[in-house]
């Protein structure tokens, strides 16, 4: 999305998956992730906003980030999210809980699944009266 003062790459995850850099300004690397065939623009870069689909002011991950161009559908990384990313985490919204992956040198496993709509409203009931 761009204005006449702005461009945002709005990105699937929101405030919800990783609430801190709302909290408190915390700075996370975010970088493409590229595969062979990628037709990202590698020398190319722009400053934008980096923001979740989250109706809230807060909902943003990197504000004024010099990133390479990017195009819809490109896979972002956001870096350094640590161990208090998922506990952190929320419903918000009723969004499901994102999947987490650990990457250790060049290997990336998947250390959790990502929570489905059916997953989110197993426990709720409804009432009898």
């Amino acid at each position: 999305k761009e204005t006449a003062r702005k461009k945002f790459a709005i990105i699937d995850a929101g405030m919800n998956d990783l609430i801190r850099p709302a909290i408190y300004g915390s700075y996370h690397e975010i970088v493409p992730v590229e595969d062979s065939s990628s037709s990202m623009c590698k020398n190319k870069t722009e400053k934008m906003d980096i923001v979740g689909p989250v109706c809230e002011s807060g909902d943003f991950f990197a504000q004024d980030r010099e990133m390479p161009e990017l195009r819809a559908g490109d896979l972002l990384a956001v870096m350094s999210a640590g161990a208090y990313g998922f506990v952190m985490a929320s419903n918000y919204n009723s969004r499901p809980l994102p999947a987490e992956a650990l990457v250790r040198g060049d290997k990336l496993a998947l250390i959790r699944k990502r929570q489905t709509i059916d997953d989110l409203i197993r426990g709720e009931v409804d009432p009898t009266w």
